[in-house]
């Protein structure tokens, strides 16, 4: 990505309060030149993959907040994909963290 500058990355796994691993929670915020692809000045990945302890797999589809390639600002909740309303950083991190609790606390036991 031509003068990309990563401005955050986060990498982490997540467990529940009983300690049984829950997934990876991966965010990744570049600032990156405006464009028709990116008219805000930034690309973004914020991804919690969910565990599945009988295959061993980690999916990607769980919750996913992303921007790339021209798509334009969208997200993937269960594999189901959605339009995002971007404003901002601060309300793209506020967002996925709300979108995030409400998924956790379906798998949580």
């Amino acid at each position: 990505m031509p003068n990309a500058e990563l401005e955050l990355h986060v990498k982490r796994p997540i467990f529940s309060k009983k300690g049984k691993l829950l997934g990876i929670l991966e965010i990744k915020i570049w600032r990156v030149r405006k464009d028709n692809c990116y008219p805000e000045g930034y690309k973004y990945s914020l991804v919690f993959a969910l565990y599945d302890e009988c295959s061993g797999k980690f999916d990607g589809e769980f919750l996913r907040y992303d921007n790339h390639r021209c798509e334009g600002h969208h997200k993937h909740i269960k594999g189901k994909r959605h339009i995002y309303r971007f404003e901002s950083i601060d309300n793209l991190l506020e967002d996925f963290k709300k979108d995030l609790k409400e998924l956790l606390k379906e798998v949580e036991i």
